[in-house]
């Protein structure tokens, strides 16, 4: 009874250690390629847009849901609305998704190919990215300032009649926070795949 209980506690014993060994070859594989490769620093930072808007989805939506730039009121007897800024969000918030995952592929072609071209494709995303992204943390900004306040601009009521003043939810912070990561990744990860692309590229012509 005891063989049987130390053959199997060798053998688990001898799976747990090809295991370990197994992650580590995966660990050490995976940072001794960025040795050989230098454009995949710089491709997995291009691609974090793709990742973080499109996985972030759940975040965004409610965010943008909840915008409004108008007020209404009555002033002297007379109705006026007030429009602070077009309600445009959920285009820019396309516009980011689209784009987060064109990324995805010009940065597979970055770490790849390696050359200048998809340098400068990640590039024109990239673009796109941080200029949509400006616009997107414009609009949650003015958001916030319109709904915050003694006496906000843009009044949310619950089914009470109360006013319900603004608060940094979950929502709203991971939004931002993916925005902004997304934008500076993207950003550093071109300047890099500009210092380290591959000088002696040259296309193949059949």
């Amino acid at each position: 009874m005891e063989k049987n209980n130390e053959k199997k506690s060798n053998k688990f014993k001898s799976v747990m250690l090809s295991f370990l060994n197994y992650v580590k070859f995966i660990f050490v594989d995976f940072f001794t390629s960025f040795k050989y490769n230098k454009m995949k620093l710089p491709g997995m930072l291009v691609a974090i847009p793709g990742i973080f808007l499109g996985f972030f989805l759940t975040f965004h939506i409610p965010v943008v849901n909840s915008y409004s730039f108008v007020s209404a009121g009555y002033v002297g007897g007379d109705y006026v609305e007030t429009v602070y800024f077009p309600d445009i969000s959920a285009l820019v918030l396309f516009i980011l998704v689209l784009f987060g995952i064109l990324n995805l592929f010009t940065a597979f072609s970055m770490m790849s190919k390696k050359n200048l071209g998809s340098v400068i494709t990640s590039t024109i995303t990239t673009v796109i990215i941080v200029a949509a992204g400006i616009l997107y943390l414009y609009m949650l900004f003015l958001y916030v300032q319109l709904r915050s306040g003694a006496e906000p601009i843009v009044v949310v009521k619950d089914e009470l009649g109360n006013i319900i003043p603004f608060t940094w939810s979950t929502n709203y912070l991971a939004s931002l926070i993916s925005v902004v990561v997304s934008m500076v990744c993207s950003v550093v990860g071109v300047i890099l795949g500009f210092i380290f692309y591959d000088r002696n590229y040259k296309k193949v012509k059949f």
